[in-house]
């Protein structure tokens, strides 16, 4: 082919031709002419290129397309906090367990400072989320991880089962608690555990880990999220849980922050390898953690008149297709974690 005749293979040329390169086009014009004169005749005269562009094409490779730059991939973080302000705990516990996942987990996986997006409180109401979401569905690719963790109470309609995943809403920021689930999700407040489900969905990224560091946990399971209608078939997934279904999501024993961030950041700062190695860190931490916490709060519990939850907690993880084991994480020591 034409475009492999490199600068070397016109090494035979004498010097003092390549030295006057006019020259040079002007005798191979003039052959040029005496060969065109011999074959015009059967040669249409379209197929004969100019005397320059033969030049470049003797001398110049074209670029292969597989070599023209293509985007490379990236991890994002979409960190969610709510601590409603109809609830016993301050609004800064759920900013505090944000702050300490987003600041640990996103040099492991070195995710660029554009792409670390939190939303808090007052900034994670229903209609804030799914800008967001709408945000990271025209920006996310193919080749690229997302990895949501998710810090918020999980509500259950007045009148459903505990048992269906449908039963369950995201508590999502209000200002005062409404009167009813089922309003709340009707008028937009609040959002289903299937809407949920769906949202994730919408976002095209390549692979997806979501962390849910809530009470009643198993609303919105690897199960909604693979046989949900809107789904990436071929999209590997993974969930983490952090408390088992009808588990309580404790918080540190001075009660400012959630008990499995404390122990999901002490991972990340402390565990080498993939995001499984330091999700089982994490959960087993969380589990050993909540045993005194819970012996302390047993008065406590057997005094409340509300719906009584079991106060131990033990993580799950949920990786049918080995993604977190795949998620290899930058060396602590290559972060500014150490």
């Amino acid at each position: 082919m034409l475009y492999q005749i490199g600068r070397e293979q016109l090494s035979g040329v004498p010097a003092r031709v390549m030295e006057h390169p006019v020259k040079l086009g002007e005798q191979m014009a003039e052959t040029n002419r005496g060969m065109i004169g011999r074959t015009r005749a059967s040669r249409p005269a379209a197929l004969l290129a100019p005397l320059p562009v033969m030049l470049a094409m003797l001398v110049t490779p074209p670029v292969p397309a597989q070599a023209q730059d293509q985007p490379s991939s990236q991890n994002h973080v979409l960190a969610i906090g709510i601590c409603p302000p109809w609830h016993t705990q301050s609004l800064e516990v759920c900013r505090h367990s944000l702050e300490k996942v987003m600041t640990s987990l996103a040099p492991r996986l070195d995710a660029d400072p554009a792409n670390r997006h939190v939303l808090v409180n007052e900034g994670a109401s229903a209609h804030a989320l799914k800008l967001k979401a709408t945000e990271l569905a025209n920006t996310l690719g193919p080749r690229d991880r997302l990895v949501i963790y998710a810090n918020l109470p999980l509500g259950l309609t007045d009148t459903a089962s505990a048992d269906s995943a449908s039963s369950y809403a995201l508590e999502l920021w209000a200002e005062a608690k409404p009167e009813t689930t089922v309003q709340a999700i009707s008028d937009g407040t609040w959002m289903s555990a299937s809407a949920f489900a769906a949202l994730v969905h919408a976002i095209p990224a390549g692979e997806v880990v979501l962390v849910l560091d809530t009470n009643n946990p198993h609303a919105v399971d690897i199960g909604l999220l693979e046989s949900h209608s809107v789904d990436h078939k071929d999209r590997p997934e993974a969930l983490v849980i952090s408390s088992g279904p009808g588990q309580a999501a404790n918080y540190s024993a001075d009660r400012t922050i959630s008990l499995f961030a404390k122990h999901f950041s002490i991972a990340l700062e402390e565990t080498d390898g993939s995001l499984l190695d330091v999700m089982t860190v994490a959960a087993g931490g969380t589990r050993q953690a909540a045993i005194p916490i819970c012996a302390d709060l047993k008065g406590t519990l057997a005094l409340s008149s509300g719906p009584q939850t079991e106060c131990a907690q033990v993580p799950e993880i949920h990786d049918p297709e080995t993604l977190l084991s795949r998620t290899m994480l930058i060396p602590i020591s290559e972060t500014d974690l150490n």
